[in-house]
């Protein structure tokens, strides 16, 4: 079996476990990367003589590269460790050849949060697109994950209730959040003009199908740079609300609660970001 069947199978795999399109495109580019260095211009390489040694090599070509931060390492070797257990699984190698492989160490920089500038900023320059401006509102007030937004469909929203329920997905348990003025008003304004109907996606392609994650993430990329905001990425979004929700004095159990945190420990890593500044209330979602 060829090393792409290998690869197309994997993503099957997967996706089968209900992988988020984001993850199965970076497996996909790590185990080509790999494939191509294991092989070695062989089209004919025996997956069975995969062995511990030649993934070092692998993953020590990467640290030497210097096109990859030791974080992007990590993660690459994350993607083999868990393609060699599928491999394992499937029988197509007799041990896990990958269990001696380390992650390199390094500090792993803070979690980044939006100043209520860049705050103000990115709300501002979305207004111009109504559903641009719908989805970094969510975004913004909820703590949404992309993924969850891009999932969204049109019965999950409740304006009435002022509520938005989130299916499970993946690992992901459903919940519901509550929807503050800012998202109920934003939402409202967007589902008044747009076509869809209860049983669709709440953001969709001209096809009808869910907008695709990566375009959200460069849509609202687009929209950080017109706003002059550097070094901004999406999650840091989803960082503000959480931070922001702590500094309002939303207890740990509630905030974890809301944004999906399976543990409320996750949640409590946050506070070291939570500064000593007064307080502000342009996020709360609850009352306190």
């Amino acid at each position: 079996m060829s090393l792409d069947n290998l690869r197309t199978g994997f993503l099957e795999h997967l996706e089968k476990k209900g992988r988020s399109q984001s993850t199965l495109i970076a497996y996909s580019k790590d185990i080509q990367q790999l494939s191509e260095f294991v092989a070695n211009g062989k089209p004919e390489f025996d997956i069975k003589n995969l062995n511990a040694q030649t993934l070092q090599k692998y993953v020590d070509n990467l640290k030497q590269n210097g096109d990859y931060t030791l974080k992007t390492v990590s993660r690459k070797i994350n993607s083999l460790k868990t393609f060699c257990k599928y491999l394992l699984d499937q029988r197509l190698i007799v041990s896990d050849v990958s269990l001696s492989i380390a992650h390199p160490e390094f500090k792993p920089q803070p979690p980044r949060t939006l100043s209520p500038l860049e705050y103000r900023a990115l709300r501002d320059t979305a207004r111009s697109n109504l559903r641009l401006y719908t989805m970094v509102e969510l975004l913004l007030q909820t703590g949404l994950r992309i993924g969850e937004l891009s999932r969204l469909k049109v019965a999950d929203v409740d304006l009435k209730a002022g509520i938005m329920n989130i299916s499970e997905f993946s690992s992901n348990a459903a919940r519901t959040v509550e929807l503050n003025e800012m998202a109920r008003l934003a939402l409202q304004s967007y589902m008044a003009l747009s076509k869809t109907k209860t049983d669709d996606f709440l953001f969709t392609t001209r096809n009808g199908h869910a907008v695709l994650i990566r375009n959200i993430r460069t849509a609202v990329h687009r929209t950080f740079k017109k706003a002059g905001i550097k070094g901004a990425t999406v999650n840091d979004i989803r960082n503000t609300f959480i931070v922001f929700q702590l500094e309002n004095g939303l207890k740990i159990e509630k905030l974890a609660e809301t944004v999906g945190h399976q543990k409320p420990t996750t949640t409590e890593k946050y506070l070291q970001l939570v500064s000593r500044r007064s307080k502000k209330t342009v996020l709360k979602i609850v009352p306190l």
